[in-house]
């Protein structure tokens, strides 16, 4: 029986929690949350996490009355990974037959995103993980993701805003598929067979690693063309100078901790040598921003010693080392 089929007849759908992550930012959380509630799937509920805010948050989240909605405060920062990994604790405990992990700064438009998403999952048991398309928070019509893919073998990560191109590598790349953390759809099923999201990366390519070890599995990771949900954009390229610190060493902190995960320390090195180009256009942009540039610095030679965790402002590349990449990258 079809999705559409139990929704008519009334019969028993599968159960979703979907995972809200709040860290200092309630205002956004808020209208995720009631956005979210909007949607007309009517078999989920809401866990709210507060990773740890030191901003008054949990108290602004106390007043969210939907009994539709849960919320679990934990005492520190756990980082992206970690608290969604809470999230799945919670959802494998409930029986819930998926998890959408939602961006705290993510805004579903379209109430029938949820359940076109639940429709593209059910369609196929070897699809692990699915998620929208998406669109700058400030414009619906300006897509920002239409798919990506993600594979070791060749070693390729990119993702595109282009729905042709998308369709292409869909056909090109069945079985890399990647789907971002923004709004993931996860099965639970999947979340038992090749565990939870990788705390050692903290924050950002968690997704990939997650896609990466979903397609091991033997499962497909797909994007749906029908709906996109709004969510903030951080464009490197354009606007380098709103982007914090953190992200500049996650980026490119992870980037290599990914590959050697995934290839093997030496295989992995010489991969994140070929990025290694990327870090220096990045340390260019970032000259005026001394902070933007001792988190880069920080994040390559972290990736380089193969060392995971939250970012410390205090914790620098070797002095000798970061002038000489410096002076290297700044007189290109």
């Amino acid at each position: 029986m079809t999705l559409d089929q139990r929704f008519s007849n009334g019969i028993s759908l599968p159960r979703i929690i979907v995972v809200i992550l709040n860290w200092n930012c309630w205002e956004s959380t808020l209208l995720s949350v009631d956005s979210v509630l909007r949607q007309d799937y009517p078999a989920l509920r809401v866990l709210v996490i507060d990773n740890g805010s030191l901003d008054g948050s949990v108290a602004r989240l106390e007043t969210i009355s939907d009994d539709r909605v849960d919320l679990l405060k934990l005492p520190i920062n756990m980082g992206y990974a970690g608290g969604c990994n809470e999230g799945f604790k919670h959802a494998l405990a409930a029986g819930a037959e998926y998890v959408w992990l939602v961006n705290s700064d993510v805004v579903v438009d379209d109430k029938s995103t949820l359940r076109s998403l639940i429709t593209l999952i059910e369609s196929d048991p070897k699809i692990g993980l699915v998620g929208p398309r998406l669109a700058s928070l400030g414009d619906a019509d300006c897509l920002t993701y239409c798919g990506g893919i993600c594979s070791i073998n060749p070693p390729i990560w990119k993702h595109t805003a282009d729905p042709e191109q998308a369709r292409v590598w869909v056909q090109e790349y069945p079985n890399a598929g990647l789907v971002v953390g923004t709004a993931m759809l996860v099965r639970t099923s999947v979340i038992r067979q090749i565990g939870f999201l990788d705390e050692r990366l903290f924050a950002y390519f968690e997704d990939n690693d997650y896609s990466i070890r979903s397609s091991k599995a033997g499962y497909r990771n797909l994007v749906d063309e029908k709906f996109s949900v709004r969510h903030e954009e951080k464009d490197e390229n354009r606007f380098t100078s709103s982007i914090k610190p953190h992200w500049w060493y996650y980026m490119t902190r992870n980037e290599c901790l990914f590959w050697i995960k995934h290839r093997g320390l030496l295989r992995g090195l010489k991969v994140a040598r070929w990025d290694l180009k990327k870090t220096l256009i990045r340390m260019r942009r970032c000259r005026d921003d001394q902070a933007a540039l001792d988190a880069i610095l920080a994040g390559l030679w972290h990736g380089w010693t193969n060392r995971g965790g939250p970012y410390r402002v205090e914790d620098r590349m070797p002095r000798p080392l970061a002038e000489a990449l410096l002076k290297y990258a700044l007189r290109r």
